[in-house]
């Protein structure tokens, strides 16, 4: 009998079939309004997040004004768990709420429930029974020198669920080429007559203050859709399942990186679901995109029972896993860095210097500004250097570790 342990070569595949990309989707109506997307899982013993959306008609932009919206989580014993809005983060287009269901009882069944308040509808989902979380043995890395990446490998079991969901977290710290001990002031003067006037100041760089150009933070939330199933094996286990890579050049592994990963058991139907959405998007380059007749949810309208609406909720205990990576322990990270030497720059030449992309560095003569030291952006700006990932930061997650050089 095979050995019921999937292997990284044999789920790796089915991981690379997932949309790169998640976008919400709405398909036309006949009337031309928007559907309803309803996304996020319930979660016994964590917080939940639901996320509201519309979709839009294939090729066109529409901004649809929210409506004013209730959202809260049913127990069948009647208790409710009230949801409250929160600040969208990486979708804009998006309504956010919170629940807290850190509390609520494992034994029970569990359903959402979605007022807009303007239409006077109410969206509900189906019963649930609460899928128990599997366990995550290990979260490890490795090398792979003949290839020029860091593959990160999840391995887990599982005593009674056969079909899961993962996603995760990363976050990453990484440093400017040098440490500016210098920064630019600019200072534009418009007049009437049309002309600007620029002028550029160089003054000590205050790290007490938190100005800061050395140090970058990135953060990225996965957007594949990443599922399997152990219903054919014997035992409900994989082993070093590679889901994340990371090439070597990239400034993610440069200083500090940590991933945080979460496994979430599905129900049978939630699987069927997300492996039709998965199969769906590799035809159509969205998440949302296959025709809507073709993916069907457990989420209905108690007025309309006939209107359409996206999503899937599914309830469970998930399982989580941080992995911190620091590069002084695999000197791994290889980048592609132009460095350049620093040129003693007059005071007279600041504005030229900087108008062609250069930046304060440091001192000629201790605390003597009459001449300092400059370099190209990319190499004193963190945010600037080649290979930064858009939307960083100089903001340090609350729970980093210390800053070390």
């Amino acid at each position: 009998m095979m050995k019921k342990i999937v292997t990284a070569v044999s789920l790796l595949c089915l991981a690379l079939l997932a949309a790169s990309c998640i976008y919400p989707f709405t398909p036309e109506s006949e009337d031309g309004s928007g559907s309803l997307v309803i996304e996020g899982d319930i979660f016994v013993g964590d917080y939940t997040t639901v996320s509201l959306s519309y979709a839009s008609p294939v090729g066109k932009d529409i901004e649809y004004e929210w409506p004013s919206a209730e959202v809260w989580v049913e127990d069948d014993g009647g208790t409710e768990y009230r949801g409250r809005s929160q600040v969208s983060g990486d979708n804009s287009k998006a309504r956010t709420f919170l629940v807290d269901t850190r509390s609520a009882d494992p034994s029970r069944n569990y359903r959402l429930h979605v007022r807009d308040v303007g239409e006077d509808l109410e969206y509900v989902s189906s019963w649930e029974k609460v899928c128990s979380a599997p366990v995550i043995d290990s979260l490890t890395y490795n090398l792979d020198f003949d290839r020029d990446r860091l593959n990160v490998a999840l391995s887990m079991h599982s005593g009674s669920e056969s079909y899961f969901k993962w996603s995760y977290v990363e976050d990453w710290e990484y440093h400017a080429l040098y440490f500016a001990v210098l920064k630019l002031t600019v200072q534009q003067t418009h007049y009437y007559s049309g002309t600007t006037h620029t002028s550029v100041n160089v003054l000590p760089m205050d790290y007490s203050k938190n100005e800061n150009t050395y140090y970058c933070y990135g953060h990225n939330v996965s957007r594949n859709i990443m599922t399997f199933s152990t219903e054919k094996q014997t035992d409900d286990r994989f082993v070093d399942l590679e889901f994340r890579t990371i090439n070597r050049d990239d400034l993610r592994i440069s200083h500090l990186y940590r991933i945080k990963v979460m496994l979430e058991p599905l129900s049978k139907d939630a699987f069927d679901y997300w492996e039709n959405i998965k199969t769906n998007s590799e035809y159509n380059g969205s998440l949302f995109a296959p025709n809507p007749s073709e993916v069907v949810g457990n989420i209905r309208c108690v007025q309309d029972p006939d209107r359409f609406v996206l999503g899937y909720i599914n309830v469970a205990q998930r399982a989580r896993k941080d992995l911190v990576i620091d590069a002084a322990d695999h000197r791994f990270f290889k980048g592609k860095d132009r460095f350049s030497d620093p040129e003693l720059v007059p005071m007279t030449d600041w504005k030229d210097f900087y108008e062609n992309g250069y930046l304060p560095y440091s001192y000629y003569i201790p605390n003597d500004l009459s001449q300092t030291y400059w370099l190209p952006a990319r190499c004193v700006d963190c945010m600037k250097r080649e290979g930064s990932a858009r939307g960083v930061s100089r903001d340090k997650p609350e729970d980093w570790p210390p800053q070390t050089e």
